[in-house]
């Protein structure tokens, strides 16, 4: 995932600590709302609540540099964006929202150090991007009751009662294009899939088995790489050797791109099929935009590219929500672009606004009052931008819907919707298990 010009928020992160205080206002459809602070008492507070000037922070654990900064600065700054919206509506119940941000790298380490310079300073972390890097720090929150706002869809964190993961689990969203391909395309066609070394593509692979399973396609190859590895010829090799017509990616911005242009020199092309965290709308043109200079690899990623995730199309004005998401990010991001990360955090940061409320309106804003209210937080309407999500004390995935685009490099934000929200049958009956520590 290359260099991207960012939200000027988001932009000025390094490594430090970033301080952003998000100027305190109102409510509004944005999610704010009146209320007190539950039957009158006194209100509890924990760390990273101020009581006497009623802010509360929010720590952000995400790669604000480096290889995967072109997923982390966009996530970041449509957090940025609703809790700034959030705050100018009046904020949560007359509470503003600060965000106290670290730049990860991408790093399992780094996250472990940047967790624990603000653990004490914030009331719960609203990002942490990854699973290698959230898996890091899985241990510690629970130790410490923090809630962890999850920008992971790995399947073990969703059974984590201090995971708050919005989205479906990379291994349902893979099952759910093999069940796409089985019964819309081809129930002979030849698979295979490239994956990352580590927890992230472990679970990718994980929904591709249970797929193979369930839909008795022709896997015909797999191989993995490694975090950091350039050269990806041998992996594309093994998938054109084997002749696959559809490939599952299971990597980063950067190496998707490695893998569909070495295909294509080769004169490989077979469709491609990228788990969400593989697409950046970088990859096609230097600034993101569709007027934008063309990458190398843009024309072999036109039309070729499947990308898979949970939501709604950039524009889509059938979208309940979507007229006050573009109307926030015109207003308080001015310079942004269409970019899904942005789309996801300002989903994320809306419903981190909703356990907020709900953590206030019953008196309790320690950790374990937090993490109760997440618990028991119930259904929460998204406005359509993403499936609605449901937390209840059994845990389990918010959400088993898959949405497939292929990428146009005519359409803004490069993706073009042709398989709306759906569920397949192995999608429906797999089974998470809580994590081990």
């Amino acid at each position: 995932m290359g260099k991207v010009r960012m939200h000027p928020l988001a932009a000025v992160c390094a490594a430090g600590a970033i301080t952003i205080g998000i100027a305190a206002c109102g409510t509004g459809s944005s999610g704010g709302g009146g209320g007190g602070s539950g039957g009158g008492g006194a209100l509890k507070t924990g760390p990273g609540v101020d009581a006497k000037t009623k802010t509360i922070s929010l720590g952000v654990l995400s790669p604000l540099s480096g290889p995967v900064a072109a997923i982390g600065k966009p996530l970041t700054a449509g957090q940025e964006t609703y809790f700034h919206a959030v705050n100018a509506g009046g904020g949560i119940n007359g509470w503003k929202i600060k965000l106290v941000e670290q730049d990860t790298k991408y790093d399992p380490q780094t996250e472990v150090q940047a967790y624990n310079r603000i653990a004490d300073k914030v009331a719960f972390m609203a990002q942490s991007l990854g699973s290698p890097t959230t898996k890091a720090i899985q241990p510690l929150a629970a130790q410490q009751q923090m809630l962890i706002g999850a920008a992971a869809q790995d399947s073990s964190l969703v059974t984590d009662p201090v995971m708050a993961v919005i989205g479906t689990p990379y291994a349902i969203d893979n099952a759910n294009a093999l069940d796409y391909i089985a019964k819309q395309k081809d129930k002979n066609a030849k698979v295979g899939i490239i994956y990352q070394n580590d927890a992230y593509g472990e679970d990718g692979l994980r929904g591709y088995k249970a797929g193979l399973k369930a839909y008795h396609l022709r896997h015909v190859a797999e191989t993995t790489y490694k975090v950091g590895d350039t050269d990806l010829t041998a992996q594309v090799q093994k998938m054109r050797s084997a002749g696959a017509q559809y490939v599952f990616v299971v990597a980063t911005p950067s190496v998707a791109a490695t893998i569909v242009g070495t295909g294509a020199s080769q004169g490989y092309n077979p469709t491609w099929v990228f788990q969400g965290p593989a697409w950046s709308g970088y990859l096609m043109t230097a600034d993101g935009t569709t007027s934008g200079k063309p990458t190398a690899v843009a024309k072999a990623l036109d039309s070729n590219v499947w990308v898979l995730g949970y939501e709604s199309q950039w524009g889509d004005m059938s979208v309940p929500g979507m007229a006050k998401f573009l109307a926030d990010a015109k207003k308080f991001a001015p310079a942004q672009i269409p970019d899904y990360y942005f789309m996801y955090g300002y989903s994320e940061a809306k419903m981190e606004t909703a356990v907020l409320r709900k953590a206030i309106a019953a008196g309790d804003l320690t950790r374990a009052g937090i993490l109760n209210a997440k618990l028991h937080l119930g259904k929460v309407d998204l406005g359509g931008l993403m499936p609605p999500v449901d937390y209840t004390p059994a845990l389990g995935p918010a959400s088993r819907m898959t949405g497939i685009s292929q990428v146009s490099s005519t359409t803004p934000g490069f993706l073009k919707g042709f398989r709306a929200f759906f569920m397949g049958d192995a999608a429906k009956s797999m089974q998470f298990k809580a994590a081990s520590r």
